[in-house]
């Protein structure tokens, strides 16, 4: 057990490792970290702020999480990163146990690594972002949640409730976007046996923070306005461009769930039993509640990428039955394997001829990740490789372009930091301590903030006029035009943004 333990982190860390050392913020990271830092500096920790106000946009367990560790340990960047890996290694030895228990060694090995291999997980998973601990709470959530059901386990169905609670705290109502799905097949199937032993810790768990919240510091009814903004609310802004754009949303959708998503045609195949098995019902739960998200996310306009994350532990869990089974085949691959293989070398080889083109778009290191998948067709040649390679190759990435991606951010036109640094140091040059008496009016890039190593008060949706000394703004922000009694006295325009700093003067 042990020796297991060890090598899922040994993998988890090596494929984790290109992200976390990211020079930079991206996304909404900074943002997450502004308001967990917030929480530190009040010692409030029930009501989350940004620019120590109110914002009830999400539930308080991610910023519970960042601020103990930058209380605890400081706020480097790997650090605050550090939980989004730690949860991929939870998966991993979550989905070793339960697939090594009911489909043996090889499916548990297959659904680990499939989990921390997967090309999704490499790049987009070790961040400070509040969407990979959503996405493995509700994960391991749902896979408890269908092995009880599956296999009339009670405690495993405690164990989803407890889970699926702490998922709410996380991020809210999205759960249940992902858990619909598994739902329809358990009242279908199984006409919601053990409801009460899932139902119960799943309302407890959030409730243990929401009462005392509304007993004394919010009314309920001001959460649950923000709450329908931000799911059902968004329902409301669907377009006619976004229609248009479904065909795209459902590859991508397709494509982020790669490598291991193809073998879910070898898990349908062939007749289904009517009386719905164990493994079957298993199967169904996980892939319905990864399908009926991409379904209901079709309604929602934007529909980023991370929306989707539960889907890749959902559907991985899912098929690593089968593919433990295609893996351990003695033979060599059939014809339409081959083929693929060829292509995927095809592409490798034509991607390497190109080289000299795509250096300044890509940078040198993406030749690695051609090379290999060039010598696919060369080497791959029985099953077990095949199940290796899909395996190997986004660790390969990883560590290319990956790593190289991670090491160069900072001098990109997405690297922010830069422009805070730049921000800070005209503020001093400004004299007195501007710094100290500087307030953000609008939205204001919380990387650039955390660049300039300011943590100010703000109000980022300009509900009442503002008043103090010294005031930053963005062009975009929502501010508008910001006219007397302030000044502008400092104007930096950025590849990805205008930052304004304004004096209030008297009349």
């Amino acid at each position: 057990m042990l020796l297991r333990v060890f090598a899922l982190l040994l993998v988890t860390l090596l494929a984790s490792v290109p992200q976390l050392a990211m020079d930079g913020w991206r996304g909404t990271e900074a943002r997450r970290i502004q308001i967990a830092l917030e929480m530190v500096e009040t010692g409030n920790w029930m009501v989350p702020t940004c620019g120590f106000e109110p914002t009830w946009t999400k539930p308080p367990l991610h910023y519970w999480v960042l601020g103990g560790i930058a209380q605890l340990f400081g706020g480097d960047t790997w650090l605050l990163r550090l939980p989004s890996v730690l949860s991929v290694l939870a998966m991993a030895l979550l989905a070793m146990a339960l697939l090594r228990r009911w489909y043996g060694p090889a499916a548990g090995w297959v659904g680990a690594l499939g989990i921390a291999c997967s090309p999704i997980v490499i790049f987009e998973w070790p961040t400070a972002e509040i969407d990979p601990l959503f996405a493995a709470l509700t994960a391991m959530s749902l896979w408890c949640l269908a092995t009880g059901v599956a296999r009339d386990r009670a405690l495993d169905v405690l164990a989803a409730g407890v889970l699926g609670g702490l998922a709410l705290l996380q991020k809210g109502p999205p759960y249940f976007v992902f858990a619909l799905g598994a739902y329809l097949v358990w009242w279908r199937r199984r006409g919601f046996r053990h409801a009460l032993g899932y139902f119960v810790p799943l309302l407890i768990v959030p409730m243990c923070y929401y009462v005392p919240l509304w007993t004394w510091w919010v009314a309920p009814g001001e959460m649950i306005a923000v709450a329908q903004s931000e799911t059902v609310g968004r329902i409301s802004g669907f377009q006619l461009d976004n229609l248009l754009s479904t065909p795209q949303f459902w590859l991508r959708a397709f494509s982020l769930q790669l490598p291991l998503v193809l073998w879910c045609f070898w898990e349908w195949r062939g007749a289904r039993d009517a009386r719905m098995d164990p493994s079957d019902l298993t199967l169904r739960m996980c892939s319905g509640a990864a399908v009926f998200a991409v379904v209901i996310l079709t309604f929602f306009p934007g529909r980023p990428t991370r929306y989707l994350l539960p889907n890749i532990p959902l559907f991985t869990f899912a098929v690593a039955p089968a593919v433990a089974h295609f893996a351990g085949q003695q033979r060599l691959l059939g014809a339409f394997s081959r083929r693929v293989l060829q292509v995927v070398g095809v592409c490798g080889a034509l991607g390497l001829m190109a080289m000299p083109f795509l250096v300044g778009r890509a940078g040198i290191a993406v030749a690695g990740a051609l090379a290999c998948a060039g010598l696919a067709g060369f080497l791959v040649r029985t099953p077990r490789q095949l199940v290796g390679f899909v395996l190997l190759l986004p660790l390969i990435a990883g560590w290319t372009v990956g790593l190289e991606r991670s090491l160069t951010r900072r001098d990109t036109r997405r690297g922010m930091e830069p422009v805070g640094e730049i921000l800070r140091r005209e503020l001093d040059g400004l004299g007195g301590d501007v710094a100290s008496q500087l307030e953000f009016y609008g939205h204001v890039d919380g990387k650039v903030l955390l660049g300039a190593g300011l943590l100010p008060r703000g109000d980022e949706f300009c509900r009442r006029a503002p008043g103090a000394k010294w005031l930053l703004s963005s062009i975009g922000g929502g501010a508008g035009t910001i006219g007397p009694p302030y000044v502008p006295r400092l104007w930096i325009s950025a590849p990805r943004g205008q930052f304004l700093v304004h004096e209030r003067v008297p009349r």
